[in-house]
């Protein structure tokens, strides 16, 4: 799995097609939250998204190297 560096987090998160403050909402924090954890990311600290947080955006955004979303019929 590739790491949940800031950039990546930034780049999949637009690949989704989200704003910052739309991937808060989706993700249930509020925008300088969301702000705070790719910032912090991006720095290499630790307060960026958890696997499973980094794993549902690259599921959005189509990029999960083994999963992938399909809609309901």
């Amino acid at each position: 799995m590739l790491p949940a560096t800031g950039a990546a987090i930034k780049t999949t998160r637009q690949a989704a097609g989200l704003t910052q403050a739309e991937a808060a909402e989706r993700f249930d924090y509020s925008l300088r939250v969301w702000q705070k954890k790719e910032s912090e990311a991006e720095a290499g600290k630790n307060g960026g998204l958890s696997a499973g947080e980094y794993e549902l955006l690259l599921l959005l955004a189509g990029k999960h190297p083994d999963y992938l979303l399909t809609p309901r019929k």
